[in-house]
């Protein structure tokens, strides 16, 4: 009997102390990390942010951790990612931010070259021909277009897609893969940020955008095997140009 009533009294405790401890788990709140709030007040400055309700010092943003989240067109982008209205001289400046509209962000290259788009006429079966300037001035996949050309196995070279595919403009960081031979509509877009983009371009004393009104080729492909789209970022025009092994201007791009 008396053992019985020791066993009794046993469980009894045991309960207790789980209950307690349960009880005393529902209690405690969570610790602001486990809610989400990881950045401090630098990290969250400048964008919209919330303060955990336990520790003024922790903070969630959703941009944090993003350095270009402040990307403004004619700003500078570094190696490290991060973008300035001024010329850092500790940094590396591998572009100049040309685009930004919501997530979508590019920055043109500080160089450009000469180029064909291709080296012969064939209709590329992985581009999608834009049968005029409206539709074209639509195309912002610059990055699908140029990886089509790349993986193309057809009979000629895409010498201005292949060329922004090996651009690098550091061997390490953003700058040192991921540039593509920009669509017509992307070329097209840079006509809002021009006078900015040149501006970037002129303090790090880099070659601007053309302001002879000259074309750059894209990577849209226009109707037929011989024609491709070329843009004019001064004026935003697209043209297409019945001569894919025309040696014409390259600018490359990169989101960012």
């Amino acid at each position: 009997m008396k053992k019985e009533i020791l066993a009794a009294a046993a469980v009894s405790g045991s309960l207790l102390m789980i209950s307690g401890a349960w009880a005393q788990t529902c209690v405690t709140p969570p610790s602001c990390e486990e809610l989400g709030y990881t950045f401090s007040a630098e990290d969250c400055e400048g964008v919209r942010s919330l303060i955990c309700p336990f520790d003024s010092s922790k903070y969630f943003c959703s941009e944090a951790g993003d350095p270009a989240a402040n990307a403004t067109p004619g700003m500078i982008l570094y190696s490290d990612g991060t973008v300035s209205n001024e010329v850092i001289s500790d940094k590396t400046a591998v572009g100049v931010v040309a685009y930004v509209a919501g997530s979508t962000r590019f920055a043109v290259a500080l160089e450009e070259t000469m180029a064909s788009f291709a080296t012969g006429y064939e209709d590329v079966p992985c581009l999608t021909n834009y049968t005029n300037s409206i539709s074209a001035a639509t195309d912002l996949g610059g990055v699908k277009n140029t990886l089509c050309m790349i993986n193309y196995n057809g009979g000629y070279n895409y010498l201005a897609a292949e060329y922004c595919n090996n651009y690098k403009a550091v061997l390490r960081g953003t700058g040192s893969s991921g540039w593509y031979l920009p669509a017509a509509g992307e070329l097209s877009v840079m006509n809002f940020s021009y006078g900015a983009i040149n501006l970037g371009l002129q303090k790090l004393s880099k070659t601007q955008l053309d302001n002879n009104y000259d074309y750059y080729w894209s990577s849209s492909e226009a109707g037929g095997s011989n024609s491709a789209w070329r843009g004019r970022p001064i004026d935003g025009d697209v043209s297409p140009y019945n001569n894919k092994n025309y040696s014409g201007r390259v600018r490359c791009v990169l989101a960012f």
